[in-house]
């Protein structure tokens, strides 16, 4: 019986020695499994994996380590050249800038109700060389056309504008009325000085 077993042992490797065996290309192993993966029973084995608890905590990753990879990753020179040459395009700039808008608004408000970021503000503001420099930016020319732009602005307003016509009519009013006076008391001593 042993020499029977070995017989048909070695018959079945002599066997598959003698068909050369062609092992499935790369594509084909890729096709097979995506296939795979696609059947119902391929669905099923995923979801089993993912709910796995000792699979969740092969998945999880150390804070720590996640925090070095993108220290090195965002502040390397190759990150710095990317994002510069990204923020270049003004489409980048301004979906970015729209994106976080709400943001940067939500900021703002919530700095401003903080009474450190007020009073470092306030500091800030209040030196010496930052007033130097305010006066600098409010004395220059392009300052001065900025200001004149809004003046006229303010002035064209259609809000403004029925205010200023009763401003007007109000002094054009007392002229007047100041101007009638004046003639008549003239006219008086004009009669005086014939007399």
């Amino acid at each position: 019986m042993k020499y029977f077993a070995l017989l048909l042992m070695s018959l079945g490797l002599l066997a598959s020695c003698s068909s050369p065996a062609t092992q499935p290309t790369y594509e084909e192993n890729k096709k097979m499994f995506i296939d795979a993966l696609q059947t119902e029973d391929g669905k099923k084995a995923i979801r089993t994996l993912l709910s796995d608890p000792q699979f969740k905590e092969l998945l999880v990753l150390d804070s720590e380590q996640v925090k070095t990879s993108v220290e090195q990753t965002m502040l390397s020179k190759e990150a710095e050249d990317f994002w510069k040459e990204v923020y270049s395009d003004p489409k980048f700039s301004e979906t970015m800038a729209k994106s976080m808008a709400k943001q940067q608004e939500e900021l703002m408000k919530a700095l401003m109700k903080d009474p450190t970021y007020l009073k470092d503000l306030e500091t800030f503001f209040g030196s010496a060389e930052m007033k130097k420099e305010l006066a600098k930016v409010l004395e220059s020319s392009d300052m001065r056309k900025e200001m004149q732009k809004v003046v006229e602005e303010t002035i064209k307003s259609p809000m403004l504008q029925a205010k200023w016509q009763k401003l007007v009519e109000e002094a054009g009013g007392k002229t007047e009325k100041g101007g009638g006076e004046g003639s008549s008391s003239e006219e008086e001593k004009k009669k005086e000085e014939e007399k």
